[in-house]
């Protein structure tokens, strides 16, 4: 299985935005489009800033967090499949975060891990707004959204506080250009 340009693209975002912004290849300078379509440009631009005034810890904090919801989206459904796990792994493996960190993600991709805390673990409403964006890439990545997974993507709004309305626009933007 492999998964779509777009899927590929969007999967980079986190290591990018560790790198403040550097990007890497083509599959980031496609994915930091569909980002900057999704969020602005000077929204976008912010965050890469942020990112980069960040010490590693709170930088590895953030994109670990950020990974840990995109675990517990491909298990909303209670049905990770095959698209799920290997979008979740380009993720991962994307992420620039340590070798043991990432090893430690990938055996959590199997059962969700924890969510407690995550308003304090990720911060950043632009980075928020984003994992909005990544975890219906997630969802959608089988090819059918089932209503625990909708149900998840509305709670984890609410959790990150992004509105109603903008976590709908979020949806509509990445089925626009992703879709």
């Amino acid at each position: 299985m492999t998964i779509s340009d777009a899927q590929k693209a969007m999967a980079s975002w986190l290591g990018a935005l560790a790198r403040g912004g550097v990007l890497g290849d083509s599959w980031e300078q496609a994915g930091q489009a569909v980002a900057a379509f999704v969020v602005g440009e000077e929204e976008l631009a912010a965050l890469r800033a942020w990112f980069a005034e960040q010490p590693p810890e709170i930088a590895t904090r953030e994109r670990r967090a950020a990974i840990e919801v995109c675990i517990w989206m491909a298990h909303a459904d209670r049905e990770v499949d095959v698209e799920e796990t290997h979008l979740l792994r380009q993720i991962i493996g994307s992420s620039l975060l340590d070798e043991d960190t990432q090893d430690e993600l990938v055996r959590e991709s199997h059962e969700p891990p924890s969510l407690t805390g995550l308003e304090k673990r990720l911060t950043h409403p632009v980075l928020r707004e984003l994992l909005l964006a990544l975890c219906w890439e997630l969802a959608s990545a089988d090819g059918r959204v089932d209503k625990t997974e909708r149900d998840f993507y509305t709670g984890l709004a609410r959790r990150l506080d992004v509105g109603e309305v903008r976590a709908a626009e979020i949806q509509r933007a990445i089925g626009e250009r992703v879709g």
